[in-house]
């Protein structure tokens, strides 16, 4: 049975305002896998779940979540569920869109 990485993290580079916080990183994540990232505050935890989740671009490396670039944020949030401690919402996320009612509502003219 082949293995399904669901997130694929290679050679990683994403900035934290100035400073790199996040250098050379790689790490595959498969199902049914469960994963953590651990750390002292400051070291990228938070920049690299950004860049997962499409809210950050990098600097250089790639970043798959379910094979679609973490960049098409459309495509990994509706297969994906994050919530980050302080990052704040979404400009782009909306009530129907989490709930799955927008194809609906579009295709109704909504």
């Amino acid at each position: 049975m082949p293995v399904s990485q669901v997130i694929e993290v290679a050679r990683l580079d994403a900035p934290y305002d100035e400073f790199h916080s996040v250098e050379e990183l790689s790490f595959q994540v498969a199902r049914p896998e469960t994963y953590a990232l651990r750390g002292a505050n400051g070291v990228g935890k938070t920049s690299t779940l950004e860049v997962i989740e499409g809210r950050w671009m990098t600097l250089a490396g790639t970043v798959r979540v379910f094979g679609k670039i973490s960049a098409d944020r459309r495509a990994v949030r509706s297969r994906a569920g994050i919530r980050l401690q302080r990052s704040g919402f979404a400009a782009d996320l909306t009530a129907a869109g989490v709930s799955g009612n927008d194809r609906q509502q579009s295709r109704a003219g909504v």
